[in-house]
């Protein structure tokens, strides 16, 4: 059961990728999301936030990190916490496209109510492209592998959007599935930087 909860949560986080570069993109932004997803294998659903952000180091390095926080079906007493702090890399490939890695750190908290909580270590990798289709809309997708040790890992892969209403606001939305569930995130995003 473990399993699935820590993979249901861990697709909350897509690829962590949401703070990643081309020619032109910001390395710095904050987002805000709103998160439902499901675990198949249990039937469950749940839903929550989660506040993530990236700052540049460098035209190719940038730092990003995020905290989830879900609350699962009201009867099953069930809430994870994800934090996830990490740095990744950009090379462009086209004038509007770039490839992107990371490399992060993962802790998970769960807790279930009248049991009690328990939390793991564990580590993400991702890939995936970013890219631009005119002057207000972003593309991503990707994919990430988390490893939690004990036989908790997976791959899951990603796509989503964002649309720019104006320079710096932008709204859009994350599809994040895997073997045992998907996840919606409804994300707007704030960008200090220059896009």
């Amino acid at each position: 059961m473990r399993k699935y909860i820590a993979l249901g949560t861990l697709m909350a986080l897509g690829v962590g990728g949401s703070a990643v570069a081309a020619e032109g993109f910001s390395y710095n932004n904050l987002e805000v999301s709103y998160v439902l997803t499901e675990v198949d294998a249990l039937n469950l659903e749940g839903d929550g936030f989660a506040i993530g952000g990236s700052v540049a180091f460098n035209d190719h390095v940038f730092g990003f990190s995020s905290i989830n926080d879900i609350d699962y079906d009201s009867g099953s007493g069930i809430s994870i916490s994800v934090i996830s702090l990490g740095v990744g890399f950009n090379w462009a490939v086209a004038q509007n496209l770039d490839l992107v890695s990371g490399l992060s750190y993962e802790h998970l908290k769960l807790k279930i109510s009248g049991v009690g909580s328990a939390s793991d270590d564990g580590v993400g990798v991702n890939v995936g492209l970013r890219g631009r289709l005119g002057d207000r809309v972003e593309l991503t997708s990707g994919v990430k592998y988390s490893d939690f040790g004990h036989d908790v890992n997976d791959f899951t892969w990603s796509i989503g959007g964002r649309y720019y209403f104006t320079r710096n606001f932008a709204a859009g939305i994350d599809l994040s599935d895997n073997d045992d569930g998907t996840s919606w995130n409804f994300a707007l995003r704030y960008d200090f930087g220059m896009r």
